[in-house]
């Protein structure tokens, strides 16, 4: 039976003076209705790229597709007319944006902006439209909704902000959300609120939801299963039960080892020496052999395929069974 969304081979490219940065190069999994994908992994490696090619907002030029399907309900997106992507973004896709104060229009009220989808998509009457809206600013916990409505983005904190997106990605009641970073600007009560919101949504809706987050806390709270992003390829991809209590990859440990523990004031958090090279320059081998401490001579020139080592979980790693004998 066909998943909800597939992504098959992705490979997405920009331009640029230093020559083809390889932004996401070879990225494949699925998710079903009612299942959500933790994707992590550090700044650059590829996470939000891959989110805004499933909604065809990567701007062609300096980007491309250079490969690959991603199959919603069995289409191939990447092959629809601008028209065609339209009449699913914003209604059947729905994307929470990372950075609300520039994703949101400066000279249009929020309300007008959440609005403006259910009147597109909804077929609403501008009153009903409005009332749709307001019920959404409420549901998100933004007091005094009505008044809200007719405020301007510069007028709200950048938590309400936050909440104003989180309210238009999920007005047309979406069959798939892509949510990248939704609870950065909040503090931590308004986002538990926020993630029992999207949970609650996503049984009622029956969503398929992608939960991009630096937080492992998020993504062990709310997920499913779990892709580790690295330099622009998934290196790990397992159940959340998995990842958490067996990491495979040198670099998936390196995240686990870098979560604050209670308790531990003494011990210094583990750092992941060295930082993620340029999409320009990768490695000829393993992208993460200039930062591990096992790299070797085969590392350094030979790239490693994912391989399934348990049921369902997968790495990309020579030294993976070498290892795991330790």
């Amino acid at each position: 039976m066909a998943k909800l969304l597939e992504i098959k081979n992705l490979k997405t490219y920009f331009k640029t003076d230093d020559g083809i940065a390889k932004a996401v190069d070879g990225v494949s999994y699925s998710i079903d209705k009612n299942e959500t994908l933790g994707l992590v992994g550090e700044s650059g490696c590829g996470k939000s790229v891959t989110a805004l090619s499933i909604m065809r907002l990567i701007p062609q030029p300096p980007g491309l597709y250079a490969g690959g399907e991603i199959l919603f309900d069995g289409k191939d997106l990447l092959k629809l007319s601008d028209d065609e992507m339209r009449k699913i973004r914003g209604n059947r896709i729905s994307m929470i944006f990372q950075e609300p104060m520039t994703s949101l229009n400066p000279v249009y009220t929020c309300g007008s902006q959440i609005a403006e989808a259910v009147e597109l998509h909804q077929n609403l009457s501008k009153k009903d439209a409005r009332d749709k809206a307001i019920e959404m600013l409420n549901l998100v916990g933004i007091p005094s909704p009505a008044q809200r409505f007719d405020e301007y983005p510069h007028q709200l904190s950048g938590g309400m902000r936050q909440r104003v997106m989180i309210a238009m990605a999920l007005t047309c009641n979406p069959a798939f959300l892509l949510a990248d970073e939704p609870t950065t600007a909040l503090d931590v009560t308004v986002q538990a609120q926020i993630l029992e919101l999207i949970k609650k949504l996503q049984q009622e809706l029956g969503m398929g939801v992608i939960m991009i987050t630096h937080d492992l806390g998020v993504i062990a709270e709310v997920s499913d299963n779990v892709a580790v992003m690295y330099a622009s390829k998934i290196v790990e991809y397992g159940s959340a039960v998995q990842i958490f209590e067996n990491p495979l990859h040198p670099y998936t440990q390196g995240l686990m080892k870098s979560i604050p523990r209670v308790g531990n004031h003494a011990e210094r958090l583990n750092v992941i020496e060295g930082s993620v090279p340029p999409p320009t320059h990768f490695p000829k081998g393993c992208h993460f052999c200039t930062r591990c401490e096992f790299a070797d001579d085969k590392c350094w020139n030979e790239k490693p395929d994912l391989i399934e080592y348990e049921t369902g979980h997968i790495a990309a790693c020579w030294k993976i069974e070498e290892l795991t004998k330790v």
